[in-house]
């Protein structure tokens, strides 16, 4: 119910702006609230996990001797379902949560913590990493879109802590998310600081835990979502051109295969676990289907961008590009910037991954990352480190 309305509300462009005006006005109030000095709220995809960017912060800040005694508070759609080391939890969108947020020194988050309405109160701390390097367009550049439904500032925001992966994405989302550059961390996303820890036995662990056999190689296929295919429900959903059964015949005897669906498609693809094929859509941590993949298989999404940090083959299985550069629209030429052919129909993909050379692939990789993900490996410490400073500067 919650996603349908929230896809219904996205498509109506000029309510949803109307709605949000009204509402920013009476919410300004709330820079009159008192401040808790020591209390953080964090949220990652507006409630739905417990992980990405706002996750890796919250864990370096667990581990601080200078937030021992702070008040960690986490913003969920479902509380009940998530259990945190450290901290309470909120039902997000709820009286409490909104009381919590105006209170709180520090707001956290990849994707907004104000549900768009773009509060500004000089006395909080706002750290928004966002969620990937834009490959697709985004925050109402999509081709789709009549206009944005956000609200438009007078002047570039110059108080938030934000990360960019690198110069490319620094140019996209200090635009899109009227941002100042300077206000920039030139340090990758937190997220992604674990790819460079990883080692073999948390590899193996993860294995075991999937029960993937150690003699099989891993594919792992993360097909982004269209937000242009809604079904009778207002689900949004995915729908592949692929046979399970071919993929099986021809790559099971090497390969096992992981889906991963993106977070905002609520209806995607039948699948069911097989000794070939597993749905890993709601394993809860990413960066371990990474750590344990040979393959990456995806389309429009920034994992290409994540995943090359570790420096390992990728596919594109774009079977619907012209379609998804018509609705949604793209900020680059695919086939001139992902480190692989652009794969247009099934077979052409799983002859891609039988020919496949490893070593020619992962140069190509290697390269790709120098562009698009240069920093990775400390961003959680220099996010708390800038935290630290403006808290005390």
């Amino acid at each position: 119910m919650r996603l349908r309305m929230i896809n219904y509300l996205k498509s109506h462009a000029t309510l949803l702006r109307f709605g949000f005006r009204i509402l920013r006005c009476i919410l300004l109030i709330t820079y009159l609230f008192p401040i808790r000095k020591k209390q953080i709220i964090f949220a990652s995809f507006g409630g739905r996990k417990f992980d990405d960017s706002p996750r890796a912060i919250y864990d370096e800040i667990c581990r601080r001797r200078e937030f021992e005694g702070w008040r960690l508070i986490w913003a969920f759609v479902d509380p009940e379902q998530v259990s945190i080391p450290r901290g309470e939890k909120v039902k997000i969108d709820t009286v409490r949560f909104f009381l919590t947020l105006f209170t709180s020194r520090v707001w956290v988050s990849n994707s907004g913590m104000d549900r768009g309405l773009q509060l500004r109160n000089p006395r909080i701390i706002r750290i928004e990493t966002w969620h990937g390097t834009p490959l697709k367009k985004i925050c109402g550049e999509e081709n789709s879109k009549e206009a944005r439904w956000g609200i438009r500032l007078s002047r570039p925001d110059r108080l938030a802590i934000r990360c960019a992966q690198s110069e490319y994405d620094l140019e996209i989302l200090s635009r899109v998310l009227q941002a100042d550059k300077n206000a920039f961390l030139m340090a990758d996303l937190p997220r992604n600081d674990e790819l460079k820890h990883f080692s073999a036995a948390d590899c193996a662990g993860i294995r075991n835990k999937l029960s993937i056999p150690p003699e099989k190689k891993v594919i792992l296929y993360m097909p982004t979502y269209r937000e242009y295919l809604i079904n009778e429900n207002r689900e949004n959903y995915i729908a592949p051109p692929i046979s399970m059964e071919k993929w099986e015949k021809l790559l099971g005897d090497e390969y096992v295969l992981l889906i991963r669906a993106h977070y905002a498609v609520s209806a995607a693809l039948e699948l069911h676990d097989s000794v070939f094929l597993r749905d890993v859509s709601a394993y809860e941590k990413l960066n371990e289907l990474y750590e344990i993949a040979d393959l990456l298989i995806s389309d429009y999404s920034s994992a290409f961008v994540d995943y090359s940090i570790l420096g390992r083959p990728m596919l594109c299985f774009a079977y619907d590009l012209a379609e998804y550069e018509e609705k949604r629209g793209l900020y680059l030429d695919l086939s001139e910037t992902l480190p692989c052919e652009i794969c247009r129909d099934e077979d052409t993909l799983l002859q891609q991954i039988q020919e496949l050379d490893t070593a020619a692939a992962s140069d190509r990789t290697a390269a790709f990352c120098r562009r698009f993900a240069p920093y990775a490996g400390n961003a959680a410490k220099a996010v708390a480190d800038e935290l630290q400073r403006r808290l005390y500067q």
